[in-house]
């Protein structure tokens, strides 16, 4: 039965996650794979420009318009990370899952009850879910609350992408939302608000002693895409009113801001306009990720650094 693949997938990297030598991302605007490897040279890594209107990322329909030329870039990849594994991590692009953070007072001891009552509470967050969507959720007690941390997928969405690397001969052992891969990252940096910026979309998480406490995710405009300071202007007003909810309903005030800028050209200008705004330190996440590559080749694999540090430390 096919009906748990996605679930299973999903569901790894909060419960049980497997030991990973190789990730891949695809974004709308390319491939990023990442290879991690015993030299001091630090990890392998490999990066390709698709052309517009090969993948186009959605929760509810399929995302690859042409599956032959996503796998004869991935081909490239994989012969560029010599020796590569054939079990691997697969971040797909943000806006094709949904992530989300649920409290509860108190839940069932079953699991079946639990089950029911979690996903009763996704459906009020995210109505009109397709029948064939599967969700992967971690329990986690706080403070004699239970606070839920799940992603959604589309079983059909997934599997597409699956098929493209099956026919390569490679599995698909993990999948992660990109933003969420930066949590290992992060983790251990106290509490603040970790910002994932791309051309298309932003995620964001608020995280507090290991924990995400909040997550949001939403796609750029057209017309915001097209103006890169209506980009900027857009995410500050985001930035503001996830850091009053937070105030308002956790009760965290932020003490900083971890960022990650996939957009190219001007890095420095988000950095200053969320430092004067917001007057927190702002961190780059490259500043987080060790291990032998540049500033560019860190931004752009870090979200894969973050799954394959967390498979690491999960093995020692």
């Amino acid at each position: 039965m096919l009906i748990n693949r996605v679930w299973l997938k999903i569901k790894k990297y909060f419960l049980d996650l497997p030991e990973l030598d190789i990730g891949f991302q695809l974004t709308p605007q390319g491939v990023v794979g990442l290879a991690r490897t015993n030299q001091k040279s630090g990890p392998l890594i490999f990066r390709s420009h698709f052309s517009a209107g090969i993948i186009e990322p959605s929760f509810h329909k399929r995302n690859i318009r042409h599956p032959e030329a996503v796998k004869e870039i991935l081909a490239q990849g994989f012969q560029k990370l010599e020796g590569a594994p054939k079990n691997l991590a697969f971040l797909p692009p943000e806006m094709s899952l949904r992530v989300f953070v649920l409290a509860f007072s108190s839940l069932p001891s079953r699991k079946e009850e639990a089950e029911k009552i979690i996903f009763f509470a996704v459906r009020k967050q995210f109505p009109l879910l397709p029948q064939d969507v599967r969700f992967a959720y971690q329990i986690i007690p706080e403070n004699g609350q239970m606070r839920v941390v799940g992603a959604l997928a589309r079983q059909a969405v997934i599997e597409e992408y699956e098929q493209v690397f099956d026919s390569l001969g490679y599995q698909v052992k993990l999948i992660l939302p990109p933003t969420l891969g930066l949590l290992p990252l992060v983790k251990t940096q106290g509490k603040g608000l970790v910002v994932n910026v791309e051309p298309d979309y932003w995620g964001a998480f608020v995280f507090e002693a290991e924990k995400v406490v909040f997550y949001r995710q939403k796609p750029f405009s057209k017309e915001v895409i097209t103006n890169g300071e209506k980009r900027w202007d857009s995410l500050l007003q985001e930035v503001e009113t996830t850091s009053r909810f937070i105030k308002d309903k956790e009760k965290i005030e932020l003490e900083q801001i971890i960022l990650r800028n996939g957009v190219e050209g001007r890095k420095g200008d988000l950095a200053n306009l969320l430092e004067t705004k917001f007057g927190l330190r702002v961190t780059g996440i490259e500043d987080l990720v060790g291990g032998g590559l540049g500033s560019e080749e860190k931004v752009l694999g870090a979200p894969l650094m973050g799954v394959l540090e967390e498979t690491l430390t999960n093995e020692s």
